[in-house]
């Protein structure tokens, strides 16, 4: 199984997954704008959502990846089939108990994860209302999550990458209908991310007896796979999910400011993009390769597929954060700025953005450092630096939320993760879990030449576009994709110059198998 090329599938599918994306919040900028109802539905539907990022994207695939890999591996697949149904039924009770408590607590609940909603009682009451109606898609995809591991696991990346195109699909139909008929726009966007959370659930199961992949319930425990999953489990949820922790974190500091939510839910969804197209790809790719390799293979060729790994993600991230540190402003104006998202909205977006853009590597870069860990189901160290960085980003958002209002909350979690990542690959160096070669540092050093020189291409792009006064959306957005194409040519031109980045070079890369 290729690295680059299962992250290339992968990443696929999360770009058009993402191009819905970017469609819904296009629409819910014009229906919903950054007012009362944009902040209400923006915290109802993170608190699942910052679940599905946590578990999909983070605690379940690095806890449950190692072990049911290497039993592949061992060729003990009724081990593996017990152990995935398992687990399946283990998380299922638990998160079912916990939405029940959630839905009779759920006040007590916004008191904390939304205090600053407590003395309105207009938002504070629909956002109970809408809280409870979304919470229930924690158990769907929980579920969900198990299914996409144990998919990923054989290899199967499309299907996991493709499940959020359903749920930006039916946002998308909801919020039309809802705003063309009159109706109940918060209920009916609460309602439909059950019915997203069902759709999916149904796709997994049909793409798991298509693949003829077993799952075992209630036959036996596979207790020695228990035993590790549970020791995985709990630390991965803070190391794997950090950053949706401190976005988390952001969000309930945020609710003190009056629209600051919606400002860094805008923020967010654009940085979310490359961070989804080349980090979570790649750490997704990287676990269960890894986890194999680890079993068979010697610590040089363990440490060569994570230094390839770092070097591919910096040839994107570096430019990517790049272009989003030189030019927040045209980005959200271009894409948000109609209807309700009005001209201060955008240009607080963009203050976000611009912030979020240099913290873009280390969030990256987390999600590529945190599977070596679990791979080698070492997950005490990442869990500690995890704590140190939650309380670090919590203690810095609070201070800067003060003198800077929501933009602070975006620079302390920016300076947090940063932190993070030096300290985790202090640690990786020292516990002998990953040392990189001097081979590393030519390539690192022509990314970082040719993403200035981007730098330098959009600066005068960002110049001559203030000088015009553009109001029409398509011309708007004509300029951005002529911008973005051109600016990409030429840095992939630049870039191939370097031997290891050329064309052909990639391309065996990406088509060898491993």
């Amino acid at each position: 199984m290729n690295i680059l090329k299962s992250s290339s599938i992968y990443s696929f599918f999360t770009l058009i997954s993402r191009i819905f994306g970017f469609v819904r919040d296009v629409v819910f900028a014009n229906v919903l704008g950054t007012g009362l109802v944009a902040d209400v539905f923006y915290i109802a539907f993170r608190f699942p959502n910052t679940f599905r990022r946590i578990f999909s994207e983070g605690a379940l695939h690095s806890s449950f990846i190692p072990i049911y890999s290497k039993l592949l591996v061992q060729k003990e697949k009724k081990a593996a089939n017990i152990f995935a149904g398992n687990i399946s039924l283990i998380l299922f009770l638990i998160t079912f108990v916990i939405v029940v408590l959630a839905e009779i607590f759920m006040p007590n609940v916004i008191s904390i994860l939304a205090p600053g909603y407590i003395e309105n009682s207009i938002k504070f009451d629909q956002l109970t209302i809408s809280s409870r109606i979304t919470f229930p898609f924690l158990v769907l995809i929980t579920m969900c999550s198990i299914y996409s591991s144990v998919l990923n696991a054989h290899g199967k990346f499309a299907i996991s990458a493709a499940l959020p195109i359903i749920l930006n699909m039916i946002l998308i139909l909801a919020a039309l209908t809802a705003y063309y008929l009159e109706g109940n726009i918060l209920i009916v966007l609460s309602f439909s991310v059950i019915l997203a959370g069902i759709i999916q659930f149904w796709l997994l199961i049909f793409s798991i007896k298509k693949n003829n992949i077993q799952i075992t319930y209630l036959k036996s425990f596979y207790i020695d796979g228990l035993k590790k999953f549970s020791k995985l489990f709990v630390p991965s949820i803070f190391s794997s999910g950090l950053l949706q922790i401190n976005i988390l974190i952001g969000t309930i500091i945020a609710s003190y400011q009056s629209g600051a939510v919606s400002y860094l839910y805008y923020a967010d969804r654009i940085y979310q993009l490359p961070l989804a197209l080349i980090g979570i790809a790649l750490g997704i790719a990287l676990l269960p390769n890894l986890s194999k390799k680890i079993k068979n293979e010697s610590n040089k060729e363990v440490f060569f597929l994570i230094e390839k790994t770092i070097i591919f993600s910096l040839l994107l991230a570096v430019p990517a954060s790049v272009a989003l540190f030189v030019m927040p402003h045209i980005i959200i104006e271009t894409l948000f700025q109609h209807g309700s998202f009005n001209e201060i909205s955008s240009l607080s977006s963009a203050q976000a953005l611009k912030y979020y853009s240099i913290g873009l590597i280390a969030f990256i870069l987390t999600k590529i450092l945190t599977p070596i860990y679990f791979a080698n189901e070492k997950p005490k160290p990442p869990l500690v630096l995890s704590l140190i960085t939650v309380v670090t980003n919590t203690v810095l958002s609070i201070v800067l939320f003060k003198n800077y209002g929501f933009v602070g909350i975006a620079i302390a979690t920016t300076i947090s993760s940063w932190l993070n990542i030096v300290c985790m690959y202090i640690h990786l160096h020292m516990s002998g879990l990953f040392t990189h070669s001097k081979k590393m540092f030519l390539p690192f050093i022509v990314i970082v030449f040719s993403s200035l020189f981007l730098g330098i291409l959009l600066s005068i792009f960002v110049k001559i576009y203030s000088n015009f006064m553009i109001t029409n959306i398509f011309i708007k957005l004509c300029c951005l994709f002529i911008v973005i194409l051109t600016s990409l040519a030429s840095y992939i031109l630049l870039i191939s110059l370097y031997k290891p980045f050329s064309y052909a070079s990639l391309k065996t890369e990406f088509f060898k198998n491993d």
